[in-house]
């Protein structure tokens, strides 16, 4: 046997539903080597060749005991889920992991567990463990007439859906639960999950499906999403005609509190107009005066308009108190984040703010008409970590800058993955003083691989059948990058140490807006921007700035809904916008992915 193959390599193997017990030994291996030496090298280092890193968790029995395992009790068509023992498994399935998640489900069929409940688990493990394919076939195959567990199994099926980002799926399933529910509070909280999930389905997609659906509860639903997109008048005259359906009484969390919402007489926009930032404040100002003309086209019913150099002011509350003085109804602004945290910080706020920047420590008591838009990246450093979710990957590695918004960006990704049950295998701090190969070849393992091989090659003096890879306990990469080049010169490095094949998710920084040739470095990378950069004939750095102003003049529509509801109100030009409690306005942007020197929707798998 040639050296080369001389290690078996392990496959991937898919543990039955009814595992009963497992070998966790290795089969033995033998060699004979010309020299003692060189046979305890070979031994010592050949095993590191092609495959990954020892296990270090604490040692387990070579072989467990068999356990005789009963199957299931027989399916009943009125059979009920054992709820207790399926949300028992499920926690060690995300704490502990599925292999004792399996453990504790033999544990269960000793002990008496129904067929419906066994398979939901096995559903429910091999759903966190990536293989979305398997899950929903066990999932699709459960049927019971019990109403509860019905609504159980739906409610599984639409939270995977979401996961998946399947919106219009999810929607149909949200209803499907909303027509068979008989309990007034479980129906306005499905109203209101319906709602959200159509909220995030695109325009071309609705109108298609308002071309195809026959149903008229769920035709009623897509024309009232279709005209809450077009205003209050629309929705207005959506409500004269559907007087029964099953979105009133009551409608959608917070669509009352819009249609009462009275357009202010004077609004007062709060920027810095000159110094260093006077270029920041005119391309909000810009933003914010092209939607006010498109959202209010009737002078009579426009806003009157005052601006206020904040950079004229002692500070933020003087600047503040002016606009109270001009009788503005509304404020927009300030820009920067210290400006933004005194503001919230007073006792008193007499009139509405739309802050352009978040505050921290801001409680739901003190967020009382106060919205925070803001730009910030860590919005997009948890959407990319649902993103990989949803699409079966489990175990990542992270790549950022050593500095404080890389640490920031890392924190808020990680937070978010490991909530949904993803795996963090190692994290890659990239500094200035180490050439970024070597950090990225020690991570991934590459190094390592190159030099076992070569002091084999070295020991038997011989060429080894045998090629250098990368780790193989982690199938997605997070890249967090400050900017474009710095992404396309690290994309090719991962290439290079054996990565290629991994799936690479990034935030909007890794886009600048043009679709350069120098963009090929990147092709398949996957990553969320705003509409306003991918819908833009041209872009420059000051894009995303007036886009902000945009959805300041659109928050204002939408603030008295946003204050009582935290579904998302609007679809902005920085992303789907809805308010938190503690009144920071997150976005949720599109995915998209380099294709070659372009870039394109991400197609979901």
């Amino acid at each position: 046997m040639g050296v080369g193959t001389m290690y078996k390599q392990r496959s991937k193997t898919i543990t039955p539903p009814y595992t009963v017990a497992m070998s966790l030994s290795q089969p033995r291996q033998s060699i004979r080597p010309k020299r003692l030496l060189r046979g305890l090298l070979l031994m010592l280092m050949v095993s590191g060749c092609a495959t990954g890193p020892s296990d270090t968790r604490p040692m387990v029995d070579a072989v467990t005991k068999t356990t005789a395992v009963p199957p299931p009790l027989p399916a009943q068509p009125e059979q009920t889920i054992d709820i207790q023992a399926r949300n028992t498994t499920r926690h060690i399935a995300m704490t502990e992991g599925s292999l004792q998640a399996r453990v504790q489900r033999n544990a269960l069929l000793i002990q008496g567990l129904d067929a419906l409940t066994a398979t939901l688990i096995e559903s429910d493990i091999t759903w966190l463990e990536g293989d979305i394919n398997t899950a929903h076939q066990l999932l699709d195959g459960l049927v019971t007439t019990d109403p509860g567990s019905r609504d159980l199994l739906l409610a599984e099926r639409l939270q995977r859906a979401s996961q998946q980002g399947l919106w219009l799926k999810a929607a149909g399933l949200a209803h499907q639960r909303l027509v068979l529910s008989g309990d007034a509070k479980q129906q306005a909280a499905l109203k209101d999950s319906l709602w959200s999930l159509l909220m995030r389905v695109d325009d071309g997609t609705l109108n298609a499906l308002l071309r195809q659906s026959s149903n008229r509860d769920w035709k009623g639903w897509l024309t009232l999403a279709e005209a809450y997109r077009q205003g209050r008048s629309a929705v207005k005259n959506w409500l004269t005609r559907h007087p029964q359906h099953a979105a009133l009484a009551p409608l959608p969390s917070g669509l009352n509190a819009w249609l009462k919402t009275a357009t202010p007489d004077t609004l007062a926009i709060m920027l810095p107009f000159s110094g260093r930032l006077a270029s920041a404040g005119e391309s909000v100002l810009k933003g914010a005066v092209e939607q006010l003309y498109r959202r209010f086209p009737d002078a009579p019913t426009r806003p009157r308009l005052i601006t206020i150099d904040i950079t004229q002011f002692p500070g933020v509350v003087s600047a503040y108190q002016s606009a109270l003085a001009a009788n503005a109804e509304v404020v927009i602004g300030p820009l920067t984040k210290s400006h933004s945290q005194t503001l919230a910080m007073l006792d008193r706020r007499p009139i509405p703010v739309i802050a352009l920047n978040r505050p921290k420590g801001l409680s739901p008591n003190q967020a009382n008409n106060w919205l925070a838009l803001s730009l910030a990246p860590e919005d997009e450093a948890r959407q990319i970590a649902r993103l990989a979710f949803g699409q079966g990957l489990r175990r990542s590695i992270t790549i950022r800058p050593d500095n404080d918004w890389g640490r920031r960006m890392e924190a808020a990704l990680q937070e978010a993955w490991r909530e949904l049950g993803g795996t963090a295998h190692t994290s890659i701090a990239l500094s200035a003083a180490t050439p970024h190969s070597e950090q990225i070849s020690k991570a991934l393992g590459g190094f390592e691989s190159e030099a076992r091989i070569a002091a084999v090659e070295e020991a038997f003096e011989a060429p080894v059948a045998a090629r250098a890879r990368r780790y193989q306990d982690f199938d997605c990469i997070f890249l967090l990058t400050q900017g474009p080049r710095d992404a396309r010169s690290l994309r090719p490095l991962l290439v290079f140490h054996y990565s290629a094949d991994v799936p690479v998710f990034a935030t909007s920084s890794i886009y600048s807006g043009d679709q350069a040739r120098q963009n090929r470095d990147l092709n398949s990378v996957i990553f969320v921007e705003i509409p306003a950069v991918l819908n833009a004939a041209s872009t420059d750095r000051f894009t995303q700035l007036k886009a902000l102003g945009h959805d300041a003049i659109t928050a204002l529509d939408h603030r008295e809904q946003a204050q009582v509801s935290h579904l998302p109100f609007a679809q902005g030009a920085t992303g789907l916008l809805t308010r938190m409690p503690n009144g920071d306005v997150e976005r949720e942007l599109i995915p998209v992915e380099f294709a070659g020197d372009k870039i394109r929707k991400h197609r979901l798998p």
